[in-house]
């Protein structure tokens, strides 16, 4: 049944200044609930089957209520009138622009938009009824998520939460400021001197223009359009509901924080480590306001996981639950047991697409940044893992939906090894005298307010420096079998001194071209070779299997650069020089090498048919980190 929504206006009994219009779906639960709380009167607009107009509609009059009431006049019959009036214009310039954009395609009930004008006030008296408390089990349900109509009868579903009818409940909350419910996509009729225009916004994701297709809607019968961005979370449309409900209190669950968040970590950190971890901590539990947002910069394997474990208990200890928001699902498989062995008493979930746990409560929630688009104000701590990683590098959507899943006063924590530029810009302050590297380029502040810098690994060791190689029709050789010594010669080491190897190659399509290539030339070790990339249906057993040894070569696109740490390998890139390969890429997968304090050293080789920036860059990169961590080491013996 296409249901109806409402538009009317609440005038309070003693100020003008009250007058507000308000959409409801239905209206006998604002009646009971306005009665409950005050005396007012309640003027009727009119209705619609659309929840994008309602909602358009209610934006309008209430500017226009602002404007009234900015000129001290009073909302009478006359008032009412306009209003009604410029409504039904409204409805009528919307339904034309709607009509201009499907250019021919008729609508289904004759109208793109129907509106029902209704000339009805109804004055109500306070009384002294007993408030419904049924919406505080729907709020406890849907606290600190952001979620579309259909989303929240599969949560309800999930949680076998039995509500025939959950329209009343929401709108109470709606009505009491505890929840808020917008159309998926928002409608606004943008005015120039040149052309009127509809202006479409996804409120989920903020994607707009282009990004939104209007389609002829089966649902709703009236002029509707949907997000093509957010697809794959759920289809978000101008006639879906999008109820959000920000989590207001403390995270409170049985014995309070003190169990959850015992820390059962066994390693120690180095004297810098201890440093890093601490700061990041005292930012986490300072309670007074100041910059929101901090950055862990620490290389490739100096033990960034580790370095939240003190950040993430003090915000359990608060009562507090905890986002670990990742760009890569690898990443979350991998993160979530190990933050489960740190943190015994506390509950950790892993979400991503085809996660299980999806619609489950946890003290410690790690998710694909794309799934974090289904909360909304719930963490005090958010930690958004490598930052400078595809999808979330450059997504203004997915740069919305982590800001979004911090609670207002909140913490935002970034960590990486690469932060993009315009991170270092807002939160690395720069050197002023001090260090003095052979490179020309200033440095950062190894700390600050707000952010830590870590130059050298745990153990010690330098970095691995990648070694560049340019060999003149690299693609073609490999296509013809053709032999590529460096490359021939580094497998071959790798087979015979028992260490792994990561092939890295820019195509999904090269996957495929490179295992042919090896089976040419090492017919013998063929059942060592496996690929893998993104769409590969058996992605997540070929990655353990490589983790336990059974495959000891993984010819693997960009979807490994980065969170996956095997102990004894080398790293190869074979066209190091497309673009898919930036300065940061190819940082992270040098940072593959040496990362165990057993084999800390390891062979890096960047293959490029042609020379590269980026691959000048990350080796330039590389060498102004380990000169950094050289320079502190030779200060603190000297200190000693």
């Amino acid at each position: 049944m296409v249901r109806e929504y409402l538009l009317y206006i609440k005038v309070g009994t003693e100020s003008l200044r009250l007058a507000q219009a308000y959409v409801t779906p239905c209206f006998s639960v604002d009646q009971s609930f306005w009665q409950e709380r005050e005396g007012c009167q309640l003027h009727v607009i009119g209705r619609s089957p659309s929840l994008v107009l309602a909602f358009s509609l209610r934006e309008l009059v209430n500017a226009q209520l602002e404007r009234r009431h900015a000129a001290s006049k009073p909302l009478n019959e006359e008032g009412l009138a306009e209003l009604r009036e410029l409504a039904i214009s409204r409805v009528r310039e919307t339904s034309a622009l709607y009509g201009r954009e499907m250019a021919g395609r008729q609508p289904l009930q004759g109208q793109w938009f129907q509106w029902k004008q209704e000339d009805v006030s109804v004055a109500l008296s306070r009384c002294n009824g007993s408030i419904e408390n049924a919406e505080k089990g729907m709020g406890s349900l849907l606290e600190g998520r952001g979620l579309l109509w259909e989303e929240i009868e599969t949560l309800m579903m999930k949680r076998a939460v039995a509500c025939p009818d959950m329209t009343p409940i929401l709108q109470r909350m709606v009505l009491a400021e505890k929840a808020e419910w917008r159309p998926g996509v928002r409608l606004l009729v943008k005015k120039s001197w040149w052309k009127h225009r509809l202006d479409l916004v996804c409120d989920r994701c903020g994607s707009q223009h282009e990004n939104i297709e209007l389609t002829v809607c089966h649902t709703c019968g009236q002029g509707c359009a949907y997000c093509t961005v957010c697809l794959g979370m759920g289809r978000s449309k101008c006639c879906t509901p999008y109820v959000l409900v920000p989590s207001r209190s403390p995270y409170a669950k049985g014995d309070g924080g003190a169990m959850r968040s015992q820390l059962c970590w066994t390693g120690s950190y180095s004297k810098d480590q201890a440093v890093a971890a601490e700061q990041a901590r005292r930012y986490v539990a300072n309670p007074r306001p100041g910059s929101r947002e901090f950055l862990i910069w620490a290389v490739c394997g100096a033990g960034k996981t580790e370095l939240l474990f003190p950040s993430v208990s003090e915000c359990l200890a608060a009562s507090g639950r905890v986002l670990i928001a990742t760009p890569r699902k690898d990443v979350v498989l991998e993160l979530a047991p190990r933050v489960q062995r740190v943190f015994p008493h506390a509950s950790v979930i892993a979400i991503h697409g085809s996660s299980q746990q999806k619609w489950e409560d946890a003290d410690i929630t790690i998710a694909t940044t794309h799934q974090v688009m289904r909360y909304y104000h719930r963490f005090p701590l958010v930690v958004l893992d490598e930052a400078d990683a595809f999808p979330y590098h450059n997504n203004p959507m997915l740069y919305r939906a982590v800001s979004r899943a911090v609670q207002p006063g909140g913490k935002l924590l970034y960590l990486s090894a690469t932060p993009p530029r315009y991170l270092q810009k807002r939160l690395v302050a720069k050197r002023r005298g001090g260090f003095k590297l052979d490179v020309g380029r200033s440095l950062p502040l190894l700390s600050s307010s707000t952010h830590v810098l870590l130059p050298g690994r745990y153990h010690g060791t330098a970095l691995p420096v990648p070694k560049a190689v340019t060999i003149a029709g690299l693609h073609k050789r490999l296509k013809s079998n053709r032999p590529i010594a460096p490359l021939l010669e580094l497998v071959r080491d790798s087979l015979q001194s028992e260490r792994q190897l990561f092939l890295f190659v820019p195509r999904i399509d090269d996957v495929d071209k490179v295992l042919a290539y090896l089976t040419k030339f090492f017919p013998s070790d063929a059942s060592l070779f496996a690929g893998v990339h993104a769409a590969d249906s058996l992605r997540e057993g070929k990655v353990v299997a490589f983790r336990e040894k059974r495959y000891r070569v993984m010819v693997t696109t960009t979807i490994l650069e980065r969170g996956v740490t095997i102990a004894r390998s080398d790293v190869a890139v074979i066209g190091a020089e497309v673009a898919v390969f930036d300065e940061a890429s190819l940082v992270q997968i040098a940072g593959r090498v040496g990362r165990s304090v057993d084999d800390p050293a390891g062979t890096v080789l960047f293959l490029q048919a042609d020379r590269s920036a980026a691959v000048r860059a990350a080796i330039g990169q590389i060498r102004r980190m380990n000169q950094l961590a050289e320079k502190l080491r030779s200060r603190e013996e000297v200190q000693a």
